[in-house]
């Protein structure tokens, strides 16, 4: 059975927006999916907080350069690499999402991750799976034409609807 995706607007910041992939008949979005999940949770607590601090700064001050995302095959993951987590740590969360330019990000989901390798972190490899799957679509769809983004906006985002 296929399952279609849409895009809907999350987050608008001053330098980028932050969109979510949302699973048709689903009532939340990926990302609310993941907040809502950790938002309890004091084992990750410091983890959570600093995870959205780094979309805020992302969003209000840096814009969503490359160099802030870690590559995952074809999606990528908030936080930043081991480097830039001396300002604002997070240890055991990914957040999954596609990067499509400095001012446009798109959040999937993700969860804690328990080893080095994604396939040995059960919570994570189905959230990386669908990111990439997902990933993958739109960037077939851009060669296409059938994506189209400008800035900070995605041009067509009433049309869009991902097979996956």
């Amino acid at each position: 059975m296929n399952n279609f995706v849409t895009i809907r607007l999350f987050k608008h910041f001053e330098k980028v927006n932050f969109y979510a992939f949302q699973i048709e008949g689903e009532e939340d979005t990926e990302p609310d999916k993941f907040f809502n999940r950790f938002e309890n949770e004091l084992e990750v607590a410091e983890d959570l907080n600093n995870l959205i601090a780094w979309i805020e700064e992302i969003g209000d001050k840096r814009g969503a350069k490359e160099y802030l995302f870690r590559f995952e095959e074809s999606a990528q993951a908030l936080p930043p690499s081991a480097k830039f987590l001396v300002e604002l740590p997070v240890r055991d969360l990914r957040l999954y999402c596609v990067r499509l330019s400095d001012e446009i990000v798109i959040l999937a989901n993700g969860g804690l991750k328990t080893s080095q390798k994604v396939a040995e972190s059960p919570d994570l490899m189905a959230k990386f799976r669908f990111a990439n799957r997902v990933s993958k679509c739109i960037s077939e769809m851009i060669k296409s034409g059938g994506f189209q983004f400008a800035g900070k906006e995605i041009l067509n985002l009433d049309e869009l609807e991902i097979e996956i």
